[in-house]
């Protein structure tokens, strides 16, 4: 690629005079213009940077860092063919070329933006970058993590087009603004992630910190207090707040609101004597604020000191008998005195003030149900709240069932399924308690019902997988007791009542059954769990090993066999299965000599050739065939039938006799002399084979040198 990438510079404004004079701002912007002139790159960007963290607003070193990441990506594209740096040089010009100045001085770029983002994408195509936002997204926070912030920045606001990216890419752009100096922005970029996700605290405390440091006490404020309306004992905000505050009270010392909300922050920082003196000030101040007397009150109902707050609180209804706040506040404290009917006659003054008052509505509920058992509180609640009785009684039953009162929450369960029998997850919550309960038919007939009202609902479906889980648990436990105590009957009935039947407990059973003695039940059971876990190399074994037992031979190797193919490592198996070939071979091998015996050599030399197929090394098979092969005068055969049997049993001497007659037969009279006296020097017998062969060597002594 010549050439690719166009070299452009923002000459009109580079050699500008800087906009205002900070403490090493002169010398940073110097040695970035110096570096810039002699074509050290890196260094200028260094320069221009710590320029603009002294003086951020400054749009001349601004001009000389998008130049300085103009030239070296420009470098890097045409001299390095480095792509992938120069994307990233490009991506630094675009954020502060896009994102970083104010509107007019984005505008002003707009032709300079035009022909930076040309280069970038022929870079981007060069190195086949995926745009998609996710990508991007990725791109950008590996480009904050190696400290390529502006980049990074561009980057991150790439991805806006995707909805699940909105609050994060805001968020991040503004933690690089807040980096690199330029808290202004910063700010504006985390009031867009504020207003995509509001319930974040972490980013309304950012939000807040920003403002703070801005000097928009006003909105960091509003910020703050939203914080602790969601938090509690927030020491960050509740200094930070008292620190507003405190400035404005020496702005304003006569200011009764400023004085009663530096009292409710000392109040929520728990500094109850300091709020206190804000209260008393405040009141001081301004006599009428009834929010000052309630704030009061509060503080005293905090400490514990529930008739002083009542106090207070009869103070602000002797002048407002309908204010909801006091009415509440005082049945609260009623409350915590144990004046429970007294307490209920101001709850039902606030609810008929507020109807909607949840407070109000939940603390009466709370009261009155710990005076009342669980049926009188189910009636008082159809009763006094029909519209919302299902959802009370649900959170109701939700509570007792946290605090394991199994049964009474299987009672309120069942009465929010009559008053609302379209939740599925309040059927899944009654299975859980039933099944807590150990009544596991009960707990799966309701996730039964909920399935056939609820076919795809994947709660439902998972309850009825645990639940079923927990049941067979339960009788596997129970069959193993029993198993444990040797009553292996009832081991047997308590596994076979678990229905589908598992590999598990197939094998309870077949293990009961062997140790009844009942070796056909056994087998009959471990094949059944063989069957349901097809590739379990130890249950093919317990069955070979049975028919083992049984001396079923065929069987059990046929068992033996297959626990060694399931499992080449199993063991017992292979040692098992060794041992019946050889069984099988000896009983063959019987039966081969008897044929033999007999003189039936067809029959005998095919039983041989069988056995030697499976155990070439036995020497008296060899011996055998070797006698069957003489019948054939098959001598050579049989001659290399007999050499391997002597060298597997050298105890076998007679074999040197009969291989020495074979190539006498074959007139190789030397090797005959050879054998001959082989035999003769080992054969201690004087028979007929012994005075034979002493015989042939005498005979063909010519042979023997």
């Amino acid at each position: 690629m010549k050439k690719l990438i166009k070299l452009l510079f923002i000459f009109s404004l580079i050699f500008g005079s800087y906009e205002c004079v900070f403490a090493g701002f002169k010398e940073h912007f110097d040695l970035g213009q110096q570096y810039l002139a002699n074509y050290q790159y890196s260094g200028a960007i260094t320069e221009f940077k710590n320029a603009l963290r002294i003086n951020y607003l400054d749009n001349s070193a601004r001009i000389g860092l998008i130049n300085s990441y103009l030239a070296r990506g420009t470098y890097y594209a045409n001299t390095d063919k480095d792509y992938a740096k120069a994307a990233d040089d490009y991506r630094a010009a675009l954020f502060y070329l896009l994102y970083y100045p104010n509107e007019n001085q984005v505008r002003n770029s707009s032709q300079a933006i035009v022909q930076v983002t040309s280069n970038l994408n022929k870079c981007l195509n060069e190195i086949n970058f995926d745009a998609s936002p996710v990508n991007r997204f990725e791109t950008a926070k590996q480009l904050r993590a190696e400290g390529n912030f502006a980049a990074a920045g561009y980057e991150f606001n790439q991805t806006l087009s995707d909805k699940n990216l909105l609050k994060e890419s805001f968020e991040q752009t503004g933690d690089i603004m807040k980096l690199i100096g330029n808290n202004p922005k910063a700010a504006e970029y985390y009031k867009k992630a504020v207003s995509v996700a509001p319930a974040d605290i972490d980013l309304r405390l950012a939000y807040a910190k920003i403002l703070d440091k801005l000097g928009k006490e006003d909105e960091a404020v509003e910020e703050y207090n939203y914080i602790l309306s969601k938090t509690t004992d927030n020491k960050d905000v509740l200094y930070s707040l008292e620190r507003i505050y405190k400035r404005k009270l020496e702005e304003s010392p006569n200011d009764a609101a400023v004085t009663a909300n530096l009292g409710a922050i000392m109040q929520k920082a728990g500094n109850f004597d300091e709020a206190l003196r804000y209260y008393s000030k405040a009141e001081y101040l301004d006599p009428s604020n009834v929010n000052t007397r309630l704030n009061v009150g509060t503080l005293y109902q905090q400490k514990g000191d529930y008739k002083t707050a009542i106090t207070a609180y009869d103070s602000v209804l002797i002048i407002y008998p309908d204010n909801a706040q006091a009415n509440l506040y005082k049945a609260q404290s009623l409350a915590a005195m144990g004046d429970k009917k007294s307490a209920s006659d101001f709850y039902k003054k606030v609810l008929s003030l507020e109807p909607n008052n949840e407070i109000a509505r939940t603390e009466m509920l709370n009261m009155v149900k710990d005076t009342m058992t669980t049926a009188q509180f189910v009636d008082y609640v159809k009763k006094n709240n029909p519209q919302n009785a299902s959802g009370i009684l649900y959170n109701y039953a939700l509570d007792l069932h946290k605090q394991n009162k199994l049964n009474e929450a299987i009672s309120i369960y069942n009465e929010v399924i009559k008053l609302i029998p379209t939740n599925p997850e309040v059927y899944v919550n009654l299975a859980i308690a039933q099944g807590q309960n150990k009544n596991y038919d009960a707990a799966l007939a309701t996730l039964n019902t909920a399935n056939t009202k609820f076919p795809n609902n994947s709660q439902v479906t998972d309850a009825i997988k645990s639940i079923s889980a927990q049941s067979t648990d339960e009788k596997l436990e129970i069959a193993a007791t029993y198993y444990n105590n040797k009553d292996y009957q009832n081991a047997i009935n308590e596994y076979l009542k678990i229905k589908p039947a598992t590999s598990d407990t197939m094998l309870g059973v077949a293990s009961a059954y062997q140790n009844m003695g009942d070796i056909d039940k056994a087998i009959e059971y471990y094949k059944q769990a063989l069957s349901l876990a097809p590739t379990n190399s130890e249950i093919a074994y317990y069955i070979a090993a049975l028919y083992a037992d049984k001396e079923d031979i065929t069987n059990a190797k046929v068992f033996a066999q297959k626990a060694v193919t399931l499992n080449k490592t199993n063991k017992q198996a292979q040692e098992l299965l060794e041992s019946l070939n050889a069984q099988i071979a000896s009983q063959e091998l019987e039966q081969a000599i008897s044929l033999f015996d007999s003189e039936k050599y067809t029959e005998s030399l095919a039983l041989l050739n069988k056995i030697l197929t499976l155990e070439p090394n036995d020497a008296y098979a060899l011996y055998y065939r070797g006698m069957i092969y003489d019948t054939q005068k098959k001598y050579s055969q049989a001659i290399t039938d007999y050499k391997k049997a002597i060298s597997i049993n050298p105890d076998l001497t007679i074999v040197n006799y009969l291989i020495g007659v074979d190539y006498d037969m074959l007139e190789q009279y030397k090797n005959a002399v050879s054998h001959y006296k082989a035999f003769t020097n080992s054969y201690s017998e004087n028979d007929d084979y012994f005075k034979y062969a002493q015989t042939r060597l005498g005979e063909l002594k010519q042979y023997d040198k």
